[in-house]
């Protein structure tokens, strides 16, 4: 029998826990384990009796409501929280500073000198968490700079040794500087691209081999999401233009017509996913381009109230269209058993894309589907599906196809 997707995806994440999480400092992958306490926007009320969810697509509705949040987050929170991370981190220099005003004769430094500095430190740290966990992990971070130095603090205090003291302290000024440049910033705690958990949400069976364009036009949000290319890599690609930018998305929302929908809309947010581009040893080699240029496949996301309102809004979209049956996205050969069967949507637009051809409207061919409060359009072409083989791309690594 052929095994499920997420019997695919458990083998997979038990395999990283043998062979260890890659990661970088500031940033974890995997995704960390949930918090138990957090919710997921429902109230539970939409589980049956027999266990099975009430709610549409349920496990392609949580993973969508995780993606979302997150982007969002990235959208609208994310400048606020490295703020607040510059602040707490400014205050540790602060106290730095304030010490060393103090220290006039060899007999100066003291213990409880060091016990501020660390408690201050502490301070900072857990604002700092504050700020940026779960997306990322600053705690640790500025924990560990603190501490490797405050054994030479605690000695050249207990043994009055001013010198060793004062030097000691411009050791953690500069340490602490050196965590709050906009290079180490932005590289750290990176939105341009990301590739924290976000991108193993958004591509959870091969996260280092996609590059995923995202897009929360009410909030004029754009970037990428891709595993960083390396100081090794000699010609990494050369990204230049916007991420999704309003022509594409424009051009995309009139491919998908009735599908956008609006009305009692709480978000709207696109994405693309494509093969992540090689660096490559000759500079002529490397990708340069915008990333639509690559091989994108859209997928169209819009979240509404509450899985009522949704299914209401999804009655429209399909009475404004035609449907041809349902399937998965992927062909049959290599979708899972318990794969997610989407509406096969095809509707009637203003004028044709073909050549020669304006004088009779043009028909677009998509995949519809409802899950939980979303709606979620990918596909959509104005060749038929059966007119367009392979068309998937990288879809098979993403959240969609789970």
């Amino acid at each position: 029998m052929q095994r499920t997707r997420r019997e695919l995806l458990t083998v997979g994440a038990v395999a990283a826990g043998f062979s260890g999480c890659l990661s970088v400092e500031g940033v974890r992958y995997p995704d960390e384990l949930p918090d138990e306490n957090e919710t997921d926007g429902t109230d539970g009320s939409d589980e049956r009796p027999d266990g099975e969810s009430s709610v549409p697509h349920s496990e392609i509705a949580a993973a969508t409501r995780d993606i979302v949040t997150d982007t969002v987050w990235f959208a609208t929170v994310y400048r606020k929280a490295i703020d607040t991370y510059r602040d707490a981190t400014a205050d540790i220099l602060t106290a730095v500073s304030s010490i060393r005003e103090q220290i006039r004769d060899p007999s100066d430094p003291a213990t409880e000198m060091v016990t501020r500095l660390e408690t201050v430190s502490y301070e900072a740290a857990e604002r700092a968490a504050a700020a940026l966990e779960p997306h990322f992990f600053p705690r640790e971070l500025i924990q560990s700079r603190i501490d490797s130095h405050l054994p030479a603090l605690f000695r050249s205090a207990r043994r009055n040794d001013a010198d060793r003291f004062v030097e000691e302290l411009n050791r953690v000024s500069r340490t602490i500087s050196q965590i709050r440049t906009p290079i180490y910033i932005n590289g750290t705690f990176s939105r341009d691209p990301i590739h924290n958990r976000l991108l193993d949400r958004l591509a959870p069976s091969n996260a280092s081999e996609v590059l995923v364009e995202l897009a929360v036009p009410a909030h004029r949000f754009t970037t990428v999401a891709h595993r960083p290319y390396t100081d090794d890599d000699r010609f990494p690609p050369e990204f230049t233009a916007e991420p999704l930018a309003q022509t594409r998305r424009d051009k995309l929302r009139k491919r998908l017509g009735p599908v956008v929908q609006a009305p009692n809309r709480v978000r709207e947010v696109f994405y693309t996913v494509a093969p992540r581009p090689s660096a490559t040893d000759r500079a002529a080699d490397a990708f340069s381009g915008s990333p639509g240029d690559l091989d994108v496949v859209p997928i169209y996301v819009q979240q509404y109230a509450d899985v009522d309102a949704a299914a209401d809004t999804m009655e429209t979209v399909l009475e404004a269209g035609e449907t041809d049956g349902q399937e998965p996205l992927l062909p049959e050969t290599e979708a899972a058993d318990d794969a997610a069967r989407w509406y096969r949507y095809y509707h009637r637009e203003a004028r044709s894309d073909r050549t020669d051809l304006d004088r009779f409207p043009g028909v677009q061919y998509g995949y519809f589907l409802q899950a939980g409060e979303f709606l979620l359009a990918t596909g959509f072409s104005g060749d038929a599906w059966e007119e367009r083989p392979r068309w998937q791309g990288r879809l098979s690594d993403v959240w969609v196809t789970i």
